[in-house]
């Protein structure tokens, strides 16, 4: 069926024919708006985004045109739709650019070069917790004239360390527009989104991240928890999966892995899990609670009190364990012992 042309669509192309495309963008966005289903559309804002450097954004975009598409292939899809790839990344040897968790002291540098003594300050006081000092010191570094990717990227790590997501998203953005778009930009970018509910894109951030680095731990973690809010329970226990054979004695892992395999129906496996992350964190009350209720559903009541009573004995005052104590023993005919359970559960005991 023929669809029509938006006016947002044909100023688009326009500014894009003319090299501006960061005002294309911004009226394809609008035609997008109107009309979401547009497959060329798609196409055209993955073009522009990636060559502005948001090659998450330009993945978000292939995929919505091509339902189904994989990360690999929009990969290579993206590198063939800006003839000849990703622009070069100037930051790409190692000298040029400390990651803030390597630092151990403040480099030396120039006196004159005040540019680089805020930016490295900030990156010390970043490793050393300290965001709001190490934010005014990249905050300085850009006021004196530092457009540089480095900076606006570290701006945004601590920005998004204080919890102001939604700047720290705009610093990432500008980082990504000259040129800067290494993997832990964009985890760090899919963090920030999952913070501002923007799922989609933050799975589009870790996805195109993870063909870079198929083995980090943090990034496997982030991309697994972005597949669980999603839905995609299948995807999320393969993330965990490569995350535990990479890192094998993370409860929290585990214990991930353990909730998604409940909601696929396997709950003995589910269980093992549970047990690996009670026995690696055997005084936590979230994983002993959901070892307990894993035990429940099967069946297993004797174990479960076992595990409530744990729980009960490091927290006495934990609603949730005298629920699933009063679940158990209701499941033993105890109704009244079960109700008095349920009372401190509501908080309507001592």
């Amino acid at each position: 069926m023929w669809k029509k042309i938006s006016a947002f669509q044909i100023i688009a192309s326009l500014f894009e024919i003319a090299g501006a495309d960061k005002p294309a963008l911004h009226f394809l966005e609008k035609a997008l708006r109107r009309q979401p289903d547009r497959t060329e559309l798609h196409l055209q804002a993955s073009r522009l985004f990636l060559r502005l450097g948001q090659i998450d954004r330009a993945a978000l975009h292939c995929k919505k045109a091509a339902a189904g598409i994989g990360a690999g292939s929009f990969i290579y899809w993206l590198n063939r739709a800006n003839n000849g790839g990703i622009k070069a990344n100037l930051w790409e040897q190692e000298s040029c650019y400390d990651a803030a968790e390597e630092l151990e002291a403040i480099p030396e540098v120039s006196t004159e070069d005040k540019i680089s003594q805020f930016n490295n300050s900030g990156l010390y006081l970043l490793e050393n917790n300290r965001f709001q000092e190490a934010l005014t010191c990249f905050q300085q570094a850009l006021s004196l004239g530092g457009q540089d990717a480095a900076i606006f990227f570290n701006t945004g790590l601590a920005l998004s360390k204080l919890g102001q997501h939604q700047e720290a998203l705009e610093y990432y953005s500008q980082a990504q527009s000259l040129g800067f778009s290494p993997p832990e930009l964009l985890n760090n970018k899919g963090y920030t989104l999952f913070y501002l509910q923007r799922y989609e894109e933050a799975l589009s951030c870790y996805e195109v991240a993870r063909q870079f680095l198929p083995h980090d731990l943090d990034l496997l973690s982030n991309l697994a928890s972005c597949y669980h809010v999603l839905g995609k329970v299948e995807e999320a226990i393969n993330c965990y999966r490569s995350a535990i054979a990479t890192c094998p004695n993370d409860p929290t892992l585990h214990n991930n892995l353990g909730i998604c395999l409940e909601k696929t129906n396997a709950p003995l496996e589910a269980l093992e899990h549970y047990q690996q992350a009670v026995a690696l964190a055997p005084q936590c009350s979230t994983f002993l609670l959901n070892c307990g209720h894993c035990l429940l559903s099967l069946g297993r009541l004797e174990e479960a009190f076992e595990m409530v009573t744990k729980l009960l004995e490091l927290e006495p005052h934990n609603h949730q364990a005298w629920g699933l104590r009063g679940e158990l023993l209701a499941e033993q005919g105890k109704m009244r012992e079960a109700a008095e359970c349920y009372g401190r559960a509501l908080g309507l005991a001592g």
